[in-house]
């Protein structure tokens, strides 16, 4: 394991934005991972683990941290039956490439995600989503490296050492794009492997406006896992720039929850929108329309702008800084606010 320092940021950020890292490096296994929180302690620097930087944003200027790139590989079948196959994967391992290899196997539950850049690792502290689906409904566990353990025996652990821990899907405390490591957990777990639990079952269309009208008008009655994924990539390509052609970091906005009688204030004024129910009092409201209704898609907020296709989704046009982007987003929040009296809140993290 080499530990490099002065390192640029922007070749690991798909919004290519931010400074330079004090350190970074690659970990591969368990005992690499030991090793750098070591490092970490010795030289008083934080740790920042990265995947596949799709959902950050970096600040500009040096950041006083250690990142540390998660490649630890890993695909082992631990438990298979008539009904279901329970799967543990390695961190770092591509999640769009998990997705195919599952789809290719004929087990429902990862098909609705395709396309999703970033990692294994990524996918519980985020709580992926997309199309209907969350990772959350396929998480069993999740093994981490305890970097800040009890040191008191009545916590657990009387010798104060680094240790692994498994965390059941409950101990994740998983909601909306949100989970226990966004939160109280947060900097305490490094992620090793994810467990998943995947169907053997008939696919079903996920139960998306566009996704079903793709299956309409294709004809398709009866799609096939790999028909779901296809049509899954086709239309997120449709909607969503390639970072590699245009740095973005996906959707920018959470989806807003508002009281139902919030939503049905505004179906008033506008018919034709798609809500989503979540519950008997709440209603899921997409960012994107919000954003889209206050005339905002394809505004330029000087060098970023509102993706021409997706208001859901800025673009760094020339060279941006985390200070535009900070800029851009709050200028779009207030607008929105102003407008529907609806506070948008980001959806990637900021370092």
């Amino acid at each position: 394991m080499v530990i490099q320092e002065n390192v640029d940021i922007k070749g690991y950020s798909t919004f290519k934005i931010g400074g330079k890292f004090k350190y970074f490096t690659e970990v591969e296994n368990i005992n690499d991972i030991k090793e750098v929180v070591l490092f970490g302690k010795e030289k008083n620097t934080p740790l920042f683990i990265l995947g596949g930087g799709s959902n950050i944003i970096f600040s500009d200027g040096d950041l006083n941290i250690l990142a540390v790139k998660m490649e630890i590989k890993g695909f082992e079948i631990i438990k298979d039956t008539n009904e279901y196959t329970d799967i543990k994967i390695g961190a770092g391992e591509n999640w769009d490439k998990i997705v195919e290899k599952t789809v290719f196997m004929n087990l429902c539950g990862f098909e609705a995600l395709s396309a999703i850049p970033g990692t294994v690792g990524a996918t519980p502290i985020q709580n992926v989503g997309a199309y209907g689906a969350e990772v959350k409904d396929t998480i069993l566990e999740v093994e981490a490296f305890n970097v800040k353990p009890a040191s008191h025996p009545s916590q657990g652990n009387a010798g104060g050492d680094n240790k692994i821990e498994i965390l059941s899907n409950e101990d994740c405390k998983f909601e909306y794009r949100d989970s226990i490591f966004k939160h109280e957990a947060k900097g305490k777990y490094i992620i090793i492997s994810v467990t998943y639990r995947l169907y053997k079952k008939r696919p079903t269309i996920p139960d998306y406006p566009g996704v079903k009208k793709y299956f309409i008008e294709n004809n398709i009655n009866n799609p096939s896992l790999n028909d779901i994924r296809e049509a899954i990539i086709y239309i997120r390509n449709e909607k969503l720039p390639n970072p590699k052609d245009i740095p973005n970091v996906g959707s920018f906005f959470k989806n807003p929850i508002v009281d139902n009688s919030v939503a049905s204030s505004l179906k008033k004024k506008f018919s034709n929108a798609k809500f989503f129910k979540v519950d008997e009092y709440l209603t899921k409201i997409p960012a994107g329309w919000l954003i889209e209704n206050a005339g905002l898609k394809g505004k330029s907020f000087g060098k970023v702008s509102i993706y021409d296709k997706n208001a859901l989704v800025l673009v760094n046009k020339e060279n941006a800084t985390c200070a535009d982007v900070i800029s851009a987003r709050d200028e779009i929040i207030k607008i929105v606010k102003e407008k529907f009296g609806i506070t948008l809140e980001q959806e990637p993290e900021i370092i």
